[in-house]
């Protein structure tokens, strides 16, 4: 008899747990709505106001295991990259200001174990910039950018994203960022264990102009970042990024023991 009443009572109480858990679908309409409004504001406020709505309203579905594997199809204006280890998911979006520079948005999950999933939103203190090379980044001064690949790197466990970032209506970047993850699961951004002719950095960064296209990979095969090699239009614009592009060599750099080491002037004919 005890069984039974204990039995109902869950019944009952069932719906009451169902209601309290966020739905996925519904909470992705709503999002995909917001995105529209984005879309479509001509006024840099509104378009901050909205885009920070975007991140509390994500924030709130990511939290939920099912929304590390859900596809999220409806949100056609926001990047999502997951890891090879199928460990860390990126979400990152952007919008156009009215001085030609972007404002951005962006949130990570990091699977800690398998019942713990942490999520980080990537917080500006200050307006995008193209990240320096010498120092650590934490999540919440991010600097803004779009994140489209992200591997494992079993040595030092810790991840490489490849991302592309819009400076300003002269100049763009893309750039190779290591983050590790601490012991409550929120990312740092910046490991050093990035090494070009013998130096050691925190990130790589390629700023070049923005009328260029410049090519910025990871090849599973071969375990390495292959880069266009960049140079100025004319000897003048040296360290002048806005007058960069390919010459049409390319550069990697190859995974040894848990660095990335730089080789210059590769040759893709010979390695396909």
């Amino acid at each position: 008899m005890k069984k039974t009443i204990i039995a109902s009572l869950l019944i009952l109480m069932f719906p009451l747990f169902s209601f309290g858990q966020p739905n996925i679908a519904e909470k992705e309409q709503a999002i995909a709505l917001l995105f529209e409004s984005l879309k479509s504001s001509e006024d840099d406020s509104e378009k901050q106001t909205i885009s920070q709505k975007i991140e509390s309203e994500l924030m709130e579905v990511l939290q939920s295991q099912e929304s590390f594997s859900y596809a999220f199809d409806s949100l056609k204006y926001i990047g999502k990259v997951t890891s090879d280890d199928g460990k860390v998911r990126v979400y990152t979006w952007l919008y156009p200001l009215y001085d030609k520079t972007f404002g951005y948005g962006g949130l990570i999950q990091y699977k800690k174990n398998k019942k713990e999933l942490v999520v980080t939103r990537l917080s500006m203190k200050r307006k995008a910039r193209v990240p320096g090379a010498g120092q650590r980044i934490p999540a919440g001064d991010w600097y803004g950018a779009l994140y489209y690949k992200a591997v494992h790197v079993s040595k030092g466990n810790y991840y490489v994203l490849l991302g592309w970032g819009g400076n300003n209506a002269a100049s763009t970047f893309k750039v190779i960022e290591p983050v590790d993850f601490d012991g409550k699961g929120k990312p740092n951004f910046g490991k050093t264990v990035i090494k070009p002719k013998g130096r050691t950095l925190h990130r790589f960064v390629l700023e070049y102009s923005s009328e260029a296209k410049v090519n910025l990979n990871y090849e599973t095969k071969g375990k390495r970042i292959v880069f266009d090699h960049l140079v100025p239009s004319e000897p003048i614009y040296n360290k002048i990024y806005s007058y960069y592009g390919p010459d049409f060599t390319y550069d990697a750099f190859e995974l040894k023991k848990g660095k990335w080491i730089m080789v210059e002037n590769i040759d893709l004919k010979n390695d396909n």
